[in-house]
């Protein structure tokens, strides 16, 4: 048997530059109608506010010296209305009764210092802001012997924040060679270091009796449901390690063409290995320890790509 699936989609965008301003704006609205299945999904609409990275504490005149004068704030608006309805309901005060509707906002700082003259450092902070307009109750019916989930209307919102910072560094090796066609083989190291912390967003989740059994409570969150997903739990605090090397030859020109520049030649354009340890964990805190490696062959023309994963916790059948 054959089957034939239509599927109908519009689109009416709108994007507009504030002159003189970091702020840009993305206006749309979206429809797209499936025939077989008479499900309708719409976007009215969705709106987009990002700014540009801002120093507020640079000065008018000169470059950026200190690390207040680097940071860089970043901002980041997105709203929705997503309607999900069929044919049978479209234009009738049950398609709303579906829609979800939310405001997400995101708030990134960050900044660079150098440490010890040679190492950099870069701090970081992010900030969001959930908005919902409709949110769920979860409770045990006694009466049905099942669990009930309400449809709560009204404004509710949460926040998440987390923070971090890395540190990283460039460490150049080179060997010089006074006879043959080699004459130095240069080694590029750049090693990172960086630790994140996520605090407990716990106080967001409720309980509720899941059975029968009154001892079968379990976790959930009111914004489970919505459109920018719901708060993290538990906390997160973790070490993250990598090193990342190249190398190349220098290599001389061939016999009689002495107005030719020496060669360079990468022998590994990349060796990269990258592993973190958790601390927060009660056990198993490393992560597996993972390595790439690339290179070239053929004069150029063959890509050679490596990958290998080690689990420090793996164990031998």
């Amino acid at each position: 048997p054959y089957y034939l699936t239509n599927t109908f989609s519009s689109s009416v965008s709108y994007y507009k530059k504030f002159v003189g301003t970091p702020f840009n704006m993305n206006a749309s609205l979206t429809h797209t109608q499936n025939t077989n299945t008479e499900t309708i999904e719409m976007n009215l609409p969705s709106l987009v506010l990002n700014m540009d990275r801002v120093y507020p504490f640079a000065p008018k005149i000169g470059s950026k010296k200190n690390p207040i004068q680097n940071i860089g704030i970043t901002y980041g608006m997105n709203a929705q209305n997503r309607i999900s309805t069929t044919d049978e309901e479209f234009g009738t005060a049950q398609m709303f009764d579906q829609a979800k509707t939310g405001i997400k906002h995101d708030i990134s700082m960050s900044t660079n210092a150098k440490a010890l003259k040679y190492v950099s450092i870069a701090p970081s902070v992010t900030y969001r802001d959930v908005w919902y307009f409709k949110t769920i109750e979860k409770y045990w019916d006694d009466t049905t012997n099942e669990v009930v989930t309400d449809t709560v209307s009204g404004f509710d919102s949460y926040r998440e924040y987390s923070g971090g910072v890395s540190a990283s560094t460039t460490v150049y090796g080179a060997v010089n060679f006074k006879k043959g066609k080699i004459q130095a083989i240069r080694h590029v190291m750049r090693p990172s270091v960086s630790y994140n912390y996520r605090p407990d967003f716990s106080q967001y989740y409720d309980e509720y009796q899941a059975s029968i059994d009154p001892d079968d409570i379990r976790e959930y969150t009111r914004f489970q449901n919505g459109l920018y997903g719901s708060p993290s739990t538990g906390m997160s605090s973790s070490i993250g390690m990598s090193l990342n090397n190249t190398l190349e030859a220098k290599v001389a020109a061939k016999e009689g063409d002495e107005d030719e520049e020496p060669r360079k030649i990468k022998i590994l354009n990349n060796l990269n290995f990258s592993t973190s340890y958790n601390i927060a964990a009660d056990s198993l805190n490393w992560s597996p320890l993972r390595m790439t490696a690339g290179t070239q062959m053929l004069k150029n023309k063959l890509n050679v790509n490596l990958n290998a994963s080690m689990d420090p916790y793996a164990l031998n059948a």
